[in-house]
């Protein structure tokens, strides 16, 4: 969530099928991209509360994307870690239309996802200018959040022959309109990838129909740079003595240290005791999982810092292939500084949390994988070193 406002309540559904359940959860944001999902019940997850919303996130954090889905409507099941979205069960394209300027407003996306039109079609409400009122849309979008990607998709397919019928003339003007509204804004062809065969009643996908869903957004989503974030470019980082300063606003007078053979970050300063600068003083050296970075203990020769059960610690290189792969770390750019990926776990990150060091995955189930703060606490600064 980026800034909220009071959430909007709807009884009305698509095809008015009863009162829609899910998890109703405080909004949540790890700080990352800001993505709007962007439409009407299925967006929401009519059936399955959080729709195509759970595994897209998941496909997302196992891409190494940090990302916030924004909206101010909060869905879908406990084990999803970011439950907001702007879906509407019930609302058609004009609907949409009157509030997005204030959604975009509050919400300040990076990306929007749009999958709107089937109640226009279910309710027979003016078709012929339907796709006009996508083009709309789509302007009064592009107009309230110039900056973001827009990804426009087909309806996805109906089970009654006239609906269907409907859906079709409707989708088939999508691909001309999108292609009118500039690079970015992109077409996203949803209604290929499911069949009526993955809709639980006729309108709305069934789990299968939503996770493919999510695979056909996320696709489209890789292949527009930028669109989902990402884990920062690989960069060259300075070897030999270093120490590794937190950068987190207000804790930036801590560096990461061994202690006990487990890793903390300490305050460290010119008093500090000459054991502490020495455990906050490491060499990086080449990876020796033979490429990106190793960091070995100033003061105890031997011994990497790796990961291991998730918990960041010292120990020795044991010549073992899975040793070293936990201690080696890819330097990747970041917000404040520099992140650090597990090289045997792309899109997880060396973290400090409760003064303590830990590998964590955006969208993971563990204490470290927690959302607050996550961003700003994987940045790193690569300093001089308290001990030569």
């Amino acid at each position: 969530m980026w800034r909220r406002r009071t959430a909007i309540l709807t009884t009305t559904l698509l095809c008015a099928l009863g009162v829609l359940g899910g998890v109703a959860t405080a909004a949540e944001s790890n700080g990352g991209t800001r993505i709007l999902p962007l439409g009407d019940s299925i967006t929401d997850g009519f059936n399955v509360p959080g729709g195509y919303r759970i595994n897209l996130w998941r496909a997302l954090a196992g891409a190494g994307h940090l990302t916030d889905f924004v909206g101010n409507q909060v869905n879908g099941p406990a084990d999803l870690p970011d439950h907001d979205h702007e879906g509407h069960s019930g609302w058609r394209i004009d609907q949409i239309d009157a509030i997005v300027a204030g959604v975009l407003r509050d919400t300040g996306p990076r990306t929007v996802l749009v999958h709107l039109g089937t109640n226009d079609i279910v309710q027979n409400y003016d078709l012929p200018n339907a796709p006009a009122r996508l083009s709309a849309l789509i302007d009064h979008i592009r107009a309230a959040a110039p900056n973001a990607d827009v990804f426009v998709s087909s309806v996805v397919p109906l089970s009654d022959p006239v609906l269907e019928a409907r859906a079709g003339a409707y989708n088939a003007t999508l691909p001309d309109i999108v292609r009118g509204k500039g690079s970015r804004v992109h077409f996203v062809d949803m209604h290929a990838a499911l069949s009526t065969a993955d809709l639980a009643d006729g309108v709305h996908p069934n789990r299968v129909g939503y996770d493919k869903m999510a695979a056909r957004w996320a696709s489209a989503l890789a292949a527009v740079p930028g669109s989902a974030g990402n884990d920062g470019a690989p960069v060259t980082v300075p070897t030999g003595p270093r120490s590794l300063r937190v950068t987190t606003p207000g804790f930036t007078d801590r560096y990461a240290r061994h202690q006990n053979a487990l890793g903390y970050t300490e305050h460290v300063d010119s008093g500090s005791s000459a054991l502490l600068k020495s455990d906050a003083t490491w060499r990086i050296v080449p990876g020796l999982a033979g490429g990106c970075y190793s960091l070995e203990s100033r003061n105890f020769p031997g011994y990497y810092l790796r990961h291991q059960n998730s918990r960041v610690k010292i120990s020795t290189d044991d010549g073992t292939a899975l040793t070293r792969a936990d201690a080696t770390w890819c330097a990747r750019s970041a917000p404040t500084g520099v992140r650090f990926s597990a090289w045997n776990f792309p899109g997880s990150y060396l973290r400090h949390i409760n003064s303590e060091l830990w590998l964590a995955t955006p969208g993971g189930s563990g204490p470290q994988d927690a959302a607050a703060n996550l961003v700003p606490d994987l940045g790193w600064s690569v300093d001089a070193p308290w001990v030569p």
